[in-house]
């Protein structure tokens, strides 16, 4: 019989992640504050418990996927957290996005404990999670990124052991800069089309064909143009992400103009009203800055 995993943190990503757990037969023990996802959960096979300490007891490995360090240091050292009592031999798979030094600290808390940790942010989407296709970037000890590895396997398609604890962080951040500057791109290039009366939609069906071609004018793009902007990746979350990106930069004494001007865009973006919509509506604050109305865009 396979190990029991816990899961703490099934917002949009996580639930999707931890079925998929489910499905390839890991026993699942988790604890949430909604009801309907308890019974949704408890229907699909996991036992629910109800304090973070409670799925440490009942699983060593435990798999987290939270929005903020805030999330994570109440999971892990709160009254009722992970690290509240003894957890020998127990393994943190940290899903959340925090910065390096913040994984770092989690260790150190844990250790205390028995336990270890490794930081494995993903990336992917709401569409990967469901799937099952997530890119998973693994910071730590190879030993216990191997112990884990059927775990992330149930969760993603493409695990990478990228270096030691907190390098899965760094990458991260890597990623969500690059997709924040290319944002920028294409909601340039967005503008300036439909300045010279092209259809925005064929700019991106036009020049998804070419060396323009990314995940973010396939993805982001049509979510902009389309106004599909409920749910999916926050901007406000994405903004938290790109200050993570530039303290890391500044702590390593990087030169980062780009992230520095998308972190303030994306800023502005939630400034303007924007925040809970997906990060795709940064396009609505390029809208603003070129006068462009709902109206204009009809």
């Amino acid at each position: 019989m396979k190990t029991a995993v816990g899961f703490i943190g099934l917002g949009t990503m996580g639930a999707s992640m931890a079925m998929n757990v489910i499905r390839k037969g890991f026993p699942l023990i988790i604890t949430t504050s909604s009801n309907k996802k308890g019974n949704d959960f408890e229907k699909a096979g996991a036992t629910v418990v109800s304090t973070p300490s409670e799925v440490a007891q009942n699983a060593r490995i435990i798999v987290t996927c939270v929005p903020d360090i805030f999330a994570m240091k109440t999971i892990v050292s709160g009254p009722d957290g992970i690290a509240s009592r003894k957890w020998h031999n127990g393994l943190l798979l940290d899903c959340s996005t925090i910065s390096p030094s913040e994984i770092l600290e989690l260790s150190t808390l844990l250790s205390g404990v028995g336990a270890r940790v490794i930081d494995a942010p993903v990336s992917g989407g709401n569409k990967g999670a469901r799937n099952g296709t997530l890119t998973i970037m693994c910071g730590g000890e190879k030993l216990f990124v191997e112990r884990a590895r059927e775990v992330l396997e149930a969760m993603g398609t493409n695990i990478h052991h990228v270096g030691p604890l907190g390098s899965g962080q760094t990458l991260k951040a890597c990623n969500q800069l690059m997709v924040a500057i290319n944002m920028m791109g294409a909601y340039e290039a967005i503008a300036l089309a439909r300045a010279a009366g092209i259809d925005p939609t064929l700019m991106r069906e036009v020049l998804s064909t070419g060396a323009a071609r990314s995940g973010v004018l396939e993805g982001h793009a049509l979510r902009y143009i389309d106004n599909d902007l409920q749910g999916g990746f926050r901007a406000e979350l994405l903004n938290k992400d790109l200050g993570i990106a530039k303290s890391t930069g500044d702590q390593l004494k990087c030169i980062q103009p780009a992230t520095i001007l998308a972190h303030q865009l994306i800023q502005a973006t939630c400034n303007g009203g924007f925040s809970n919509l997906d990060s795709a509506a940064l396009g609505l604050l390029y809208d603003r800055l070129n006068g462009i109305s709902d109206e204009d865009k009809a």
